[in-house]
């Protein structure tokens, strides 16, 4: 195992040194220029020794912090940090029929993330609403996800205005600008261009978040046979190689600033051109990433719960559990699409929501400590019943029954049709998602920071009818 690491670097190394990566971005370019690296136009090679001092200054954990601290998490070794879905622009119903996603969704998402103790961040784009403006639609989401949660928060990709207005808008929730900069309060999702490239938008992301001292999580999404070579490894060389390159890009504007190991790998489905979520051979790409945050002592990004159905379904349960599973079986940091994910990132599913936050709380359950003392080997509770006896009215069963063994919340009752079980089973989940709603609370927030949020959205252009359905929503 340690080979392949071995392997995947000096060759990612190559890559790195010839083609080398192209860096779109003037500004960044300028400052590697001046920090020793090659650069040729907008292609910059990397050598061993400037990558190695790169990496050597950013932290292998760092604390996200929240509005309220109770919510701070802390990512790195195996933290498995749990965010949301992400980026979907349609939601798929209940009775399977299919719509654009709108700013209603993402309201009510937004308040069953903060209702839930299985997902640790909030914001970023949880779907894509259709009738927001692509100017304001980042600054809007951001605003909607401050407003009704006091969780950590991913941040969204974008322009260097776009971005520097969330920083802006981060500032004025955190209390100051001071105080945002402080330690890292957002988490921004940033993308290469593949092949061997990274983009103006990812790179002003990269460059607001060092000025602003967030963190970022380095996203190389391939496709296997598509954007990448088709075989696994040959997909890990070209991934790690767009990661490091933007690793070195982070800690020359700011050395310590937390960066996670992103590189994701996905089989291009040949017959259409999309992409197979649900494929196992995913897993090797997954293990050889594993591998080599470990080997750079970097935080490391999981697959999530991610399926290639198009609604939910048997596969949709299979593909999002077998893909979750990997994220526990093997060292992971933080999982984005931890729920809602159906039809390969394309769409969103509140059932499906609540089914992946059911594989979350079984896995958590399977994932616990083995404890075996004298308490757990019952042996005078066995001596009493005895040959022949029985447990149901032990006081020792009534006293764990409630904790010890899973209790599952979706789980409809046993019936003897399976129409029946079909027809249960659907208004259990329905009733899942209500317990949930109305289990939301509105966080804590003082009137003049809510009261500066909503100044500085109108000044840039928000209306107040936007700002009036956000606010609503709190009550």
């Amino acid at each position: 195992m340690q080979n392949i690491s071995k392997q995947i670097h000096k060759a990612s190394l190559q890559i790195l040194n010839n083609p080398g990566i192209c860096l779109h971005d003037p500004i960044i370019l300028r400052e590697l220029k001046e920090c020793g690296f090659q650069v040729e136009g907008q292609l910059v090679r990397f050598s061993e020794e400037q990558v190695m001092a790169c990496l050597a200054t950013a932290p292998s954990t760092f604390t996200l912090k929240g509005r309220n601290a109770l919510n701070n998490i802390s990512i790195g070794n195996n933290s498995r940090c749990m965010a949301p879905a992400y980026g979907a622009p349609e939601v798929v119903m209940a009775d399977h029929q299919r719509r654009q996603a709108d700013f209603n969704d993402y309201i009510r998402i937004a308040k069953l993330v903060q209702a839930t103790d299985i997902l640790h961040l909030s914001g970023g784009i949880l779907v894509q609403p259709g009738e927001l403006g692509p100017d304001l639609a980042s600054l809007i989401m951001i605003y909607t996800a401050l407003t009704l949660g006091d969780k950590p928060l991913l941040g969204i990709q974008g322009t260097e205005y776009e971005v520097r207005r969330i920083m802006e808008l981060g500032c004025i929730a955190f209390g100051s600008e001071v105080e945002f900069k402080s330690c890292p309060r957002f988490l921004f999702l940033v993308n290469t261009l593949s092949p061997l490239q990274m983009d103006a938008n990812a790179l002003a992301t990269l460059r607001i978040c060092a000025e602003y001292s967030q963190a970022a999580i380095i996203t190389p999404g391939l496709m296997f046979g598509s954007t990448s070579p088709i075989t696994p490894a040959g997909s890990m060389v070209q991934a790690n190689a767009e990661f490091l390159a933007g690793a070195c890009v982070t800690q020359i504007l700011s050395p310590g600033m937390p960066v996670i190991y992103g590189c994701l790998g996905s089989p291009a489905d040949l017959r259409t051109g999309g992409v197979s979520l649900g494929s196992p051979s995913r897993f090797a790409f997954k293990r050889m990433a594993t591998q080599m945050a470990e080997k750079y002592k970097l935080p490391n990004r999981g697959i999530g719960a991610v399926t290639d159905a198009g609604q939910v379904s048997a596969q949709s349960g299979y593909e999002a559990m077998m893909t979750m599973s990997s994220d526990y079986q093997y060292r992971t940091s933080l999982v984005v699409h931890s729920a809602g994910i159906l039809n390969s990132f394309s769409q969103f599913s509140f059932e499906q929501f609540m089914v992946d936050l059911e594989i979350i709380r079984m896995l958590n359950k399977n994932n616990e400590p083995l404890m075996v003392d004298e308490a757990s080997l019952a042996l005078d509770v066995i001596r009493k019943a005895g040959p022949g006896g029985e447990f149901l009215t032990s006081p020792h069963t009534l006293k764990y029954c409630r904790t010890l063994l899973f209790q599952p919340e979706l789980a409809p009752p046993k019936t003897n049709t399976s129409q029946a079980y079909r027809d249960a089973f659907a208004r259990s989940i329905e009733k899942g998602l209500l317990r949930l709603e109305q289990k939301y609370c509105t966080p804590d927030m003082p009137k003049s920071i809510q009261h500066g949020m909503d100044d500085y959205m109108k000044s840039c252009g928000i209306s107040s009818l936007i700002l009036e359905k956000v606010l609503s929503a709190k009550q």
